[in-house]
């Protein structure tokens, strides 16, 4: 991964833990997104969702944004 490349893929990181604070978003070098999420104590996960994965970062922004809502 070129520097130029990391630091996009950490803009888009910013941007996506700021859009979804709740969400640690991970990404690989090869391309490949998640976004975990607790319990922390005491807490229940909406929709029981706790993880997801895509290929894209708008197939993850897309998962999320589902169950934001």
């Amino acid at each position: 991964m070129s520097l130029k490349t990391n630091d996009a893929q950490q803009q888009v990181k910013a941007a996506l833990r700021e859009e979804f604070p709740d969400w640690s978003i991970i990404a690989s070098d090869k391309g490949r997104w998640w976004a975990t999420r607790g319990p922390n104590r005491g807490e229940k996960v909406q929709h029981g969702a706790s993880c997801f994965e895509a290929d894209a970062v708008e197939g993850l922004r897309a998962q999320l944004d589902e169950v934001a809502r």
